[in-house]
């Protein structure tokens, strides 16, 4: 029964600024001013904010020229969308003339209002296209060093550049396995680790620069540095060049007559050793300073010594153009703390478990070795504890030249995971300063923030958000520290919906679909490409990815890979239950045995794989209920109703099978049994109460109130304890302090989540995101912010408000602009504040818990029909408060 709720109507709100819409954060293919855009149609967008509430767009306006003189004389040369009337912000197609590769778009937008009131012209933005096919590159070679033995070649060639106008000069560059460029003496980009990590067998992604201003009059330089990338002790669960160090560039210098002059790679190029003589992304890297050939990426430079370089067989993949967010040095940080735990051996607490590598400044003697090795936890001797590095080196080495000034060394062509620094066989302590550690993984933005009047709730949020973006490459990844580093799809399936939330994320996963799309589990392994635990992930993520991006692109490309999985799981397995010998279920729930030593664990500890038919059971179910949901976003009718009878015919399979006699409880009746199916919505509705009340009594009685749970279980716990009314609950089992929780890894110094509830187990890295992904409910749970409709126009913010919290305040920066909710209590009464972007609309429910509980709602929040648990209203754009008291 509905609660009757009083309701108050707030007085006016302030004067607000003056009205219209304003145009900010123009993006193409969901980026600003993007290098290199592959689509012939590319999806344009725009963010609008207003001074008044409500405020929608009735219509808009696109120019794109090629000739940034045309926008400011008004003139579409390409495109002249017209006015049209639409409120579309999101994904907007590109519809004018084709698009030539290799060249520059400058676009600008405008939009009419609600009352029809015209915006001003956004900024002009721009966006390049790619070389499309081979004729582009111009005739273009892979070029290699004529002898395997530089470890990381260096390649080189003077050109000249024509006295007269130079309007734009891009380079087109991929070296394999890495590459970093260079040009008149300084590296171009902040590229690290390009290109990225790909199947190379399908597809080598290529680089694109901007080098108009380090380019000069006369001759100039280019150079190309070479690295491997993956070493031979490769996991074969990953992407691995596995062919010679080599490199294809173009150089396209666009004079302002029209005019290009092109270089390219050919065999009139020089290569050479230089002073990396080691590189592995899991061992590291040797840089020995003495073999430094200062100013070889100069014009000028000597290199009559060099040799020419031979031509090489192109990659077996298709040469494409990298769209998704670059690997960069995203911060550095200063150590927090320095011991010397035995003589000559220097440690350094960062204070923070990263991925990336150590910058150091060293003076001292030519031929001074100094090695600089990671790790993520010390022992109880102070030293370094490298169980969780298992077989990687994770050292890098640095060779003095004793130049009498001091010298500074970070790698290029490696990276670690780490918290702790060691430096052994520096001349003296290093000074103050002259050790930092840099932080690297894909430039994608923040677009997440939570807090809580919990501070451990806030330390989950945050150590989760450190999992994700650690492991943030140019792939997802499993971990930065072991001997690994591969996509991990399980892990993904768990985290994805976290990842999206908490940064930007939209272009990465497109790659990464592309790399692994639906039906593949891991790299070089077919055996578990049905595996719903496993390869379903990427069915979930392409729909996740459409959900929050608005990417119909993506979920096109993603869609025939949806249906063909879940119809062939469909096929394969008639009564619609999986196996119980193929898969991983619940990955890694708590280890109960007595080699888990109250959390510790042992060596031997870890007991990871559980519930395997029940889980992936479940999870099918999931998978065709999002595959029917992206037919008829897509507009595939038939398909639509064939998915959705598909799931209604898994879900009566799954309780048949699974629910017990009694009715209140599933298979084996450990938390996840009961947990998938609640928040899936899968339970009969005459049993929710009894399966609700059964989980609970097995959460508190038979597991004190603590996880049970693996990585799907810990995902959807919030979500399914929130479906029965106990967030409460949840929150108790987040927040334990003890084994097994997030409470005990912090009381263990966690500053990132773990792979295993244990400490030590035959398994094991302190930064893994797979159990990240409860992050997630912290916004729609918590903070009740959901979309309603892909992409936000249509938001849900519905927020639970458990006792134990006084306070929850969180933002999203979406595709439309940014959502935002606030609750607090104070003085017996609850306060609610949400935001919402220009041109969206959101059903706001406000909690109410009581038949007296009366809600004071400001003007303007039009009134719908409510639930048991909130009053709800309707409300359009900017910023609404509602009090219940």
């Amino acid at each position: 029964m509905l609660l009757t709720v009083a309701l108050l109507t707030g007085s006016a709100h302030p004067a607000l600024a003056a009205g219209g819409l304003h145009l900010q954060g123009v993006t193409v293919d969901g980026r600003t001013d993007p290098s290199a855009v592959e689509a012939e149609h590319p999806l344009l967008g725009w963010k609008l904010t207003s001074g008044e509430r409500n405020a929608t767009q009735s219509a808009y306006q696109v120019l794109v020229a090629s000739d940034p003189a045309d926008l400011a004389r008004g003139h579409g040369s390409a495109w002249d969308s017209g006015k049209r009337r639409s409120s579309e912000s999101v994904a907007v197609e590109y519809g004018g003339k084709p698009l030539a590769p290799g060249a520059r778009y400058y676009w600008t937008v405008r939009v009419w209002d609600g009352h029809g009131r015209p915006s001003a012209w956004s900024a002009p933005a721009h966006w390049n296209t790619a070389l499309r096919t081979a004729d582009d590159w111009h005739g273009a070679q892979w070029i290699t060093p004529s002898e395997d033995k530089a470890e990381a070649p260096l390649l080189r060639k003077d050109f000249r550049v024509a006295d007269k106008r130079v309007t734009s000069a891009r380079a087109y560059v991929a070296g394999l396995g890495f590459h970093e460029l260079r040009l008149n003496g300084a590296k171009v980009g902040d590229h690290v680790l390009a290109p990225a990590n790909t199947p190379y067998d399908r597809r080598v992604l290529y680089d694109t620069y901007d080098v108009t201003r380090q380019l000069r009059s006369g001759t100039n330089s280019v150079g190309l540095w070479l690295g491997n990338g993956y070493g031979a002790n490769f996991s074969p669960y990953g992407f691995r060049w596995t062919g010679k160090r080599q490199a294809v560039m173009l150089l396209d210098v666009t004079y302002a007559d029209g005019s290009h002059r092109r270089l390219t790679t050919d065999p009139t190029w020089k290569w050479s050793t230089g002073p990396i003589t080691a590189d592995d992304l899991y061992d590291g890297e040797s840089y020995d300073a003495r073999e430094e050939q200062r100013g070889w990426d100069r014009p000028g430079f000597d290199d009559g010594a060099w040799q020419p370089v031979s031509g090489a067989d192109a990659p077996k993949g298709e040469l494409r153009a990298r769209t998704m967010p670059a690997v960069e040095v995203a911060d550095t940080l200063d150590p927090l703390k320095v011991t010397e735990p035995r003589p000559g051996t220097y440690v350094y607490d960062f204070g923070q478990n990263i991925a990336g590598w150590a910058r150091l400044r060293a003076e001292g003697a030519a031929g001074t070795r100094i090695s600089l090795r990671t790790a993520e936890e010390l022992g109880a001797d102070g030293l370094l504890d490298t169980a969780t590095n298992r077989n990687a080196a994770a050292t890098d080495t640095f060779t003095l030249a004793g130049t009498g000034e001091p010298e500074t060394y970070e790698p290029r062509f490696t990276y670690h995971g780490f918290r702790y620094l060691e430096v052994t066989g520096s001349p003296g302590r290093p000074a103050k300063g002259a050790v930092q550690a840099r932080v690297v993984h894909a430039d994608v933005p923040s677009t997440g923030s939570f807090s809580s009047s919990s501070d451990m709730l806030n330390s989950i949020w945050r150590n989760n958000r450190w999992s994700i973006i650690n492991n943030s490459m140019s792939t997802p990844t499993d971990t930065p520290v072991r001997d690994e580093r591969t996509p991990p799809a399980m892990d993904v399936q768990a985290y994805g919906d976290a990842a999206v939330r908490e940064f930007g994320m939209g272009s990465f996963y497109a790659k990464y679909l592309q790399d692994m799309p639906p039906g593949t589990a891991l790299p070089s392994d077919d055996v578990k490409a049905q595996y719903p635990d496993m390869a379903g992930g990427q069915v979930i993520l392409a729909w996740t990815v459409y959900e929050q991006y608005g990417d119909r692109d993506a979920l096109e490309t993603a869609y025939p890979d949806m249906k063909r999985f879940v119809d062939r799981n469909a096929a394969d397995e008639p009564g619609l239950i999986w196996p119980q010998d193929k898969g991983f279920g619940d990955w890694c729930p708590p280890d109960h045995g007595p080699e888990a030593n109250n959390g510790m664990g042992s060596p031997d500890a870890g007991d990871c794989t559980s519930e395997v038919s029940l889980v992936n059971t479940a999870l099918s179910y999931r998978q065709a209920e999002v595959t029917g949901q992206a037919a008829d976003a897509l507009g595939h009718s038939e398909d639509a109703r064939h998915f959705e009878e598909l799931a209604a015919r898994i879900k009566d399979a799954f309780n048949a099978h699974f629910l017990n006699e009694a009715g209140d409880t599933y298979g084996s009746g450990r938390q996840v049994t009961s947990i998938l199916p609640l928040a899936f919505g899968m339970v009969p509705e005459a049993r929710e109460k009894a399966v609700g009340d059964q989980l609970v009594r097995t959460i508190t009685e038979k597991n004190d109130s603590h996880l049970d749970t693996g990585i799907f279980g810990t995902r959807h716990l919030v979500d399914a304890l929130d479906r029965i009314g106990r967030t409460d609950l949840a929150l108790t089992m987040l927040q334990q302090p003890d084994y097994p929780g997030f409470g005990f890894q912090l009381a263990h110094g966690a500053t990132a989540s773990w792979e295993q509830w244990l400490y030590n187990s035959a398994m094991e890295t302190h930064d893994h995101a797979m159990f990240a992904g409860v992050n997630t409910s912290l916004y729609t749970v918590l903070a009740g912010i959901k979309p309603a409709k892909a992409g936000y126009g249509e938001i849900t913010v519905a927020p639970t408000t458990p006792a134990s919290l006084d306070r929850v305040s969180a933002a999203l920066e979406t595709v439309r602009g940014r959502v935002a909710g606030t609750w607090e209590r104070s003085g017996g009464s609850l306060r609610l504040t949400v935001t919402i972007p220009a041109n969206s609309h959101a059903r706001v429910h406000v909690p109410v818990t009581a038949r007296h509980d009366r809600v004071e709602a400001p003007r303007g929040a039009e009134r719908t029909r409510g639930t048991d648990r909130a009053a709800v209203y309707r409300v359009g754009s900017g910023v609404w408060t509602f009090t219940v008291r």
